[in-house]
């Protein structure tokens, strides 16, 4: 891996080279933009929007107001819009970026307003610290690059459980704390970026909207351009005004946001003038698009559209507007999904393409996901679901996940993410590991989801023998109480080494879950590996685990220790003693379950604990009594 890494390194750093080389070539000269001192109150000028279609209007503007600081760095320029019936419907959602020019030289981009205002009062982002923050990032981006700081240890606890998805719980929140500028709580903040989503349940748009929506983005049903429309306008050239989509998904389901073209420099796109996530550098597609109609609100009003054809890509998010460049391909993560949503529906596939961010992808794919499950409609109330996930990384082999799924925690509206939150966990450990890249070359899942549950609880455990002998075997029998179902009892055998200490030991009979948790506490190096070999097994190991099996445990003695998270095997005792010994000494113990494991109909439940004691002669001593 080492050469592969350090041969992607260097056309990483000669990329950004030319990146930051053509930036600095394709920057507006200041003579083309106004200087924030030089406004005043009463200067009037126009801007420019799409209200349908692709074709920019004119709408006026006149500066009301420069107030400076508003936030560290920021200033803000007050306008008053008309025209456009923007005195009817009011600054409008999506309009996020639209320019404002005064004697033909750019000031800056529509960016904040207040809901349910009376007048069309925008605050407008000058274009002047546009500029300097995209040039700020992207000097940032090649420091990063070339000064990359050695990988910290990752932590990698058991996160396959149920509902353990991951999400973008890092990525800014910027409606937290919302930018005010008058008394009485009454707030301007970004205006809010309406989401074009085509194909998504409403199960998953509940999704989107609850993850995205306190990032000043709304996730609504809507649907994709006509192919009519997409060949007419889908090659019309971005141009100050247009319509501007960023892509997050795309193929059989979309998901794309909508602002406006603020300026082109070049092959240098501005938009927005406020952050879509804040993300500093990124990569998402930049497409363009088509606006079907606005729609007035007493709030805020928003326009409806639709993406239309990639054009490029947007590698900057950044406080004060988006940038991209034209003509780059983006670099999407292929998933397939196929799923049979009932005994008589028919099979399903879904194939869709999703940006590799990675404070977002989990929470893509669990929505995908979740949508492709709802075809068929309603879920029953009580399911069984089967899921096989196979997670290709380049060169890296591949993830695979095959489990089964019942209860009640699956269904309603967070069923999907309790059931897909392992896949979606998955996902997100490898691609925001810190220890190196781990690229994902696709996903393939396929889901089945069958009527009824099909669940057992651990009701009770007994012993074949309270003693075995070292060499021997230790029978455990587990009663199982099946949903709605009759008592059953399965068997579960486990060899006894016969090199094994002579002792009094437990026995523990248990669920995935106990099961995991055990694994994860006896070896400190699965919990935080010291690599992305580490964490690929400590994956691989979570991923053998079936939620349909009876556990069998029982704890050997110490096998070693881990030492900043270097395994020292079989250590003589009186040395853990002298690690032990040390208050500072970041050893732990790492011990080895014997465990056996054996399948059931059902997704199993619970944990029970016996003792037994492990002696020589034990069968004597046994038949003696």
């Amino acid at each position: 891996m080492r050469p592969a890494t350090v041969r992607l390194g260097g056309i990483a750093l000669a990329l950004l080279a030319l990146a930051t080389a053509v930036a600095r070539a394709d920057e507006p000269a200041a003579s083309t933009y106004w200087n924030v001192d030089d406004l005043k109150p009463g200067m009037r000028g126009v801007g420019r929007t799409v209200m349908v279609g692709t074709r920019p209007e004119e709408f006026s503007a006149e500066v009301l107001g420069v107030m400076r600081d508003v936030s560290p760095g920021r200033d803000m320029v007050l306008c008053r819009l008309s025209g456009c019936d923007l005195e009817h419907a009011g600054v409008v959602q999506g309009m996020s970026g639209s320019p404002i020019y005064i004697e033909g030289k750019l000031v800056g981009a529509v960016a904040f307003a207040w809901e349910f205002a009376k007048d069309p009062i925008a605050g407008v982002t000058p274009f002047q610290q546009m500029v300097q923050y995209v040039r700020a990032s992207d000097r940032k981006l090649a420091a990063e690059a070339r000064d990359r700081a050695a990988p910290v240890p990752a932590s990698v606890s058991y996160l396959l459980d149920a509902g353990a998805a991951a999400g973008d719980e890092d990525v800014p929140n910027r409606w937290a704390a919302p930018l005010r500028v008058s008394g009485g709580g009454a707030g301007m903040v970004p205006i809010t970026t309406p989401l074009a989503a085509s194909g998504f349940s409403p199960r998953a748009l509940e999704m989107l909207d609850r993850s995205l929506r306190p990032l000043g983005m709304a996730a609504a049903a809507g649907g994709r351009a006509t192919d009519e429309v997409v060949k007419r306008e889908g090659d019309r050239p971005l141009a100050p005004g247009s319509p501007l989509s960023i892509a997050m998904v795309l193929g059989d389901l979309d998901l794309s946001g909508i602002g406006t073209v603020t300026h082109v420099e070049g092959d240098r796109v501005y938009g927005f003038g406020h952050p879509m996530f804040g993300l500093g550098s990124c990569r998402f597609p930049m497409m363009t698009g088509y606006i079907h109609t606005v729609y007035p609100r007493s709030s805020v009003s928003m326009k409806m559209g639709s993406p239309l054809k990639i054009v490029g890509v947007i590698d900057a998010d950044v406080s004060t507007g988006v940038a991209g460049r034209l003509g780059v391909e983006p670099d999407l993560m292929p998933m397939t999904v196929r799923v049979k949503a009932g005994r008589y529906a028919d099979p399903q596939t879904y194939k869709v393409r999703i940006v590799r961010e990675p404070s977002l992808i989990a929470s893509l794919v669990t929505s995908v996901l979740t949508s492709a499950i709802d075809t068929e409609g309603e879920l029953p109330a009580e399911l069984t679901a089967r899921v096989a996930a196979d997670v290709r990384l380049e060169g890296l082999g591949t993830i695979t996940l095959r489990d089964s799924f019942s209860g009640p925690r699956y269904a309603g509206a967070s069923g999907g993410s309790a059931l897909f939150g392992p896949l979606a966990s998955i996902v997100s450990i490898l691609v925001r590991n810190p220890m190196a890249p781990a690229r994902i070359e696709s996903i393939d899942c396929d889901v089945a989801i069958e009527d009824g549950r099909r669940t057992a609880t651990i009701e009770s455990a007994r012993l074949g023998s309270v003693a075995v002998e070292p060499g021997g075997t230790l029978r455990a029998f587990a009663t199982l109480k099946p949903y709605k179902g009759e008592r059953q009892e399965v068997e579960a055998t486990l060899a006894i080494p016969e090199d094994f200490p002579e002792g009094s030991y437990e026995a523990v009979v248990c669920d995935l879950s106990t099961s995991a948790k055990r694994r994860f506490k006896n070896d400190p190096t699965l919990n935080e590996p010291r690599d992305l070999a580490g964490i690929l097994t400590s994956l691989r190991l979570q991923t053998e685990l079936k939620r349909d099996e009876v556990f069998l445990h029982v704890q050997s003695p110490d096998r070693g220790l881990a030492v900043n998270g270097v395994v020292l095997p079989d250590l003589p005792a009186s040395v853990r003693a002298a690690f032990g010994s040390k208050r500072r000494s970041p050893a732990a113990a790492i011990r080895a379950d014997l465990t056996a494991a054996v399948a059931t109909p059902w997704v199993v439940e619970g944990s029970q604990t016996l003792r037994f004691t492990v002696a020589k002669d034990a069968g004597l001593s046994l038949s003696l009594k």
